[in-house]
């Protein structure tokens, strides 16, 4: 079955546009939220974008299988239809015109696991634990999907999908005022801001990152999702070199609950693994002990790698404004700005970037 992209584009913007007047199927709302609740408790939130691409595939052609989402894999159905494609091609570029969130935010979300694997929706592919409740009852709403009879009944579950993903999108609130901060109350607002809430760490990488920007430009920091499994960088953040932009200069592991010196080595090893000579560990823990940088030095040079480990955020914040282009009170104000951006790229809650803008602005 070839799906018409177009009008599916058509669809979902006329279903957004219909939630001020009907907010769509009442159970299904309930049914989405549930489904984004054992999403956000759970590992994966990738099931949240396959619900709607079926629910998107339902009210663009009844017949569609919602099972037989691999095309190459289901020849002799004629109402098999690629998943991939329908999602990639228009429900992901129409939810960042709209607004919408579908849990995950690279433009292939049915790229990643089970999907990836699977060559029909329920084939028994492995799933991993921590997301297995989404992924049943998911499938239990496939199942239910499948039985609808009428493009009304159909578009009243993508219109209920909508209207709930919409609540999860992140909106930020445009930055009033103006930035004056020193060095030294950076770094207590720094330590004050992680310690309020860490959000499983995306605050302290956030922080990292736009450090280095000021150190490195935006241009050359890499910083990656917290938890991805699709890792392509050797840290958390990461440096390129500034001669060749394919090859990474340093590479900093961020840690807010303690490291043991067996994390740092295994941090190392990977460093060494993908070619990059120096590293650093940032341990910014109250809970954290001194580890030993002699002993781990000299394992490391054994490696031709160069560690360093910043424990606590002082020594790192003077290290990054001492080492910038920028005289230190001028760098400080520009990682305010930074670390926000940041903050923004790791997805911390709406909420988050706000208590940072209270902490750093003068009015």
């Amino acid at each position: 079955m070839k799906l018409d992209k177009v009008r599916a584009a058509e669809i979902l913007r006329e279903q957004a546009a219909h939630l001020t007047s009907n907010k769509g199927d009442e159970a299904w709302i309930a049914k989405v939220e549930r489904l984004s609740q054992l999403c956000q408790d759970g590992l994966s939130k990738t099931h949240i974008a396959f619900l709607g691409t079926a629910m998107l595939a339902k009210a663009l052609d009844l017949r569609a299988d919602l099972f037989a989402i691999k095309p190459n894999h289901a020849k002799d159905n004629e109402n098999a239809f690629s998943a991939r494609t329908l999602c990639h091609s228009v429900l992901v570029p129409l939810a960042a015109e709209l607004g919408i969130s579908l849990g995950v935010t690279g433009r292939e979300p049915l790229n990643n696991q089970p999907y990836f694997r699977m060559t029909r929706l329920g084939d028994g592919t492995p799933v991993h634990g921590g997301g297995r409740a989404a992924f049943d009852y998911m499938l239990e709403l496939v199942h239910e999907l499948e039985t609808l009879k009428t493009e009304t009944g159909a578009l009243g579950t993508l219109r209920a999908y909508i209207g709930v993903r919409m609540k999860y999108q992140p909106r930020y609130a445009v930055r009033e005022g103006t930035t004056q901060i020193t060095p030294e109350s950076l770094t207590t607002t720094i330590r004050e801001f992680v310690r309020l809430n860490s959000e499983h760490g995306k605050r302290a990488q956030a922080i990292v990152a736009g450090l280095l920007d000021v150190f490195a430009t935006p241009a050359r920091v890499e910083s990656g999702r917290i938890n991805d499994p699709s890792r392509k960088y050797p840290g958390d953040v990461c440096v390129r070199s500034e001669t060749n932009p394919d090859e990474w200069d340093k590479a900093f592991e961020v840690r807010d609950k303690p490291v043991a010196v067996s994390d740092a080595q295994i941090f190392g090893k990977k460093c060494v693994d993908m070619q990059v000579r120096e590293a650093a560990v940032v341990m910014v823990s109250d809970r954290q002990s001194t580890l030993d940088s002699a002993q781990l030095t000299q394992w490391a040079s054994g490696f031709g790698l160069g560690l360093t480990l910043f424990h606590g955020w002082p020594e790192f914040v003077d290290q990054v404004l001492f080492w910038s282009a920028l005289p230190k009170f001028e760098g400080a104000n520009q990682a305010v700005e930074f670390v926000r951006q940041r903050l923004i790229d790791v997805e911390v809650a709406p909420e988050s970037v706000a208590a940072w803008d209270r902490m750093t602005t003068s009015t």
